[in-house]
């Protein structure tokens, strides 16, 4: 298997001046060949910065890079025969090495690029986006006793770590949970919050779509100045713990189940750890206890907010308790499990009838959560409670689930719903409502509040003129205008579809008065001149101008007179 694999992949690692391949330079290329044991190794002059900003990451310094010169086709295609580039995959550990290799030869346009096949290994190991400070190639190498690993980092060295690492883990996936590693198998059942939070689960497995309708259906407010928002996630556990005390919730304990499961996978080692944790227990108060010392003026300011909450949020808790659960019994960490596509998740609050998930993040994004709904409903009415920190209210949404179709057109009615609002206020005259504006190429619905009259607009036309045609009669309206105001009013579509894409093909310019069927004459008039014709209706889409405004000959008899 090693032979297999040392023949079909070289590794490819970079120095950089930074994170940026537009606006830091590319100091060093490294590709190592592990089937006949061959580096290329080459420094880059400095082209976009004056200075090198990271000597001590790479150990690379000014006077190293001095009279280097820029590698030229002539080199490039050498390098992708000795190496057989185009016939092997290069491994690369992160994304950033692709990126400045592809900027590189944009910049001195160097061809071939483009038929290089690149393989991104770090995408078989999974974690939370939290703990990638931790999740390096120096500290996977650790782990697994791969030896010469060093503070200041150089291409060569690295592309030959990362060809061990890679022999390591060359057909499995690694996932690292908190700062443990384990590899992962098809006996793990997937907690949810991993299908959505750890971004490269999908390239271990699919992950099923789901589509959702939200609708915000009660907001409470708070006291702004009696609530304090705390940098770490105690915030959050903290007002979970006083709704589910307040609520008298059961809580379940799926701990065994969870052991168990974790056995499922094979230990790998640990991570050296990022973040200082703040171990806390519980209070039967709905207040939180600081299991250590140094932490318990922290704790303490914590509770005081709590305290200061509780007052606050009973007319909430009254409400989930009656309205949302009908006064039954409610269950806390209620375990999900899905045996066709092996995932569990747990439910904040849940029973027979319902779900209420608790979300205290500062901005929620429904669709980063819609799978961990969609696998604790179980086909269950769903809801999510939120906080809006800016405002100070709590928020209780529900959520719909839906196929593609609906969703679809649910975001296209939710967003001419915005466009809508957006052009209302463009608008002076208060008397004149928009009942739909889709975008500048789309005819505007109109009503009026004093005469009920709904007509349809061209959007320039009635920004320039914000009145009613009904009631100012005399002022802006063509025959042509007429007829479709009849047309409107007595609510005949003539074909809607074919409306609007006559008067979008024509620039607003054009107005399908009578429509009959795609194959029969259709009668359109112009709001430029005022002329009024028939046309086969497939035709008019080909031809769609005005054949007097074309000849330009004002005196046309046209079919009204």
């Amino acid at each position: 298997m090693e032979d297999y694999i040392e023949k079909k992949f070289v590794v490819l690692d970079v120095e950089t001046n930074g994170l940026n391949s537009t606006e830091c330079d590319l100091l060093s290329i490294s590709i190592y060949d592990p089937n006949i044991n061959k580096t290329y190794d080459r420094f880059l002059p400095l082209e976009l910065n004056s200075f090198v900003y990271t000597t001590s990451i790479n150990g690379i310094t000014e006077d190293m890079l001095e009279n280097k010169k820029p590698i030229e086709q002539d080199e490039f295609d050498d390098l992708i025969k000795e190496f057989s580039l185009y016939d092997r995959t290069i491994l690369t550990y992160g994304s950033i090495d692709k990126t400045f290799i592809k900027a590189y030869c944009k910049k001195h346009n160097l061809k071939g690029f483009d038929k290089l096949n690149f393989y991104n290994f770090k995408h078989q190991i999974i974690s939370s986006g939290f703990s990638s400070g931790n999740v390096t190639k120096d500290n996977l190498c650790k782990i697994y006793g791969i030896d010469n690993v060093r503070d200041v980092h150089s291409g060569h060295n690295d592309c030959l770590l990362e060809w061990e690492l890679f022999k390591k883990i060359y057909s499995k996936f690694l996932l690292v949970t908190g700062n443990n590693v384990f590899e992962l198998n098809d006996k793990y059942i997937v907690p949810v919050s991993y299908l959505q939070g750890y971004n490269n689960f999908k390239y271990y497995r699919d992950i099923p779509k789901v589509y959702i309708k939200t609708k915000n259906i009660r907001k409470f407010e708070l006291n702004k100045r009696k609530i304090t928002r705390f940098e770490t996630n105690v915030s959050g556990i903290s007002i979970e713990h006083l709704i589910n005390t307040m609520l008298d919730v059961e809580k379940i304990n799926s701990l065994e189940f969870e052991l168990k499961n974790k056995l499922n996978l094979t230990y790998i080692g640990k991570l050296p750890s990022v973040f200082n944790e703040i171990p806390i227990s519980f209070n039967k108060d709905g207040t939180i206890k600081s299991l250590n010392k140094d932490n318990d003026k922290y704790i303490e300011s914590v509770n005081k907010t709590t305290k200061q909450l509780q007052k606050q949020i009973e007319p909430l808790v009254e409400y989930i308790r009656n309205k949302i659960f009908k006064n039954k019994k409610i269950y806390s960490q209620e375990l999900v499990i899905d045996q066709k596509t092996n995932v569990f998740s747990k439910c904040d609050l849940s029973n027979e009838e319902v779900v209420l998930e608790i979300k205290t993040n500062h901005h929620l994004d429904f669709e980063k959560i819609k799978l961990q709904l969609f696998y604790e409903s179980k086909n269950r009415p769903t809801y999510v409670l939120h906080i809006n920190w800016d405002k100070s209210e709590f928020i209780i949404t529900k959520v719909e689930f839906v196929d593609e179709f609906d969703f679809n057109e649910y975001k296209r009615k939710d967003k001419i719903k915005k466009n809508t609002k957006e052009f209302s206020r463009k608008i002076p005259n208060k008397d004149l409502i928009v009942l739909e504006y889709i975008n500048s190429s789309y005819p505007v619905q109109l009503k009026c509040i004093k005469c009920n009259h709904e007509w349809n607009s061209n959007y320039k036309k009635i920004l320039d003129n914000p009145v009613c045609p009904f009631c100012f009669p005399n002022t802006i309206v063509s025959s042509v205008e007429k007829k479709v105001m009849v047309r409107e009013k007595e609510k005949n579509d003539y074909g809607k579809r074919f409306s609007e894409k006559i008067f979008i093909k024509s620039n607003g310019t054009i107005a399908v008065l009578k429509y009959y069927g795609s194959k029969s004459n259709a009668e359109l008039g112009c709001l430029k001149c005022n002329y009024i014709w028939k046309i086969r209706a497939d035709h008019a889409l080909n031809r769609c101008y005005c054949p007097n405004c074309k000849n330009n000959v004002p005196d046309k008899t046209n079919l009204e007179k």
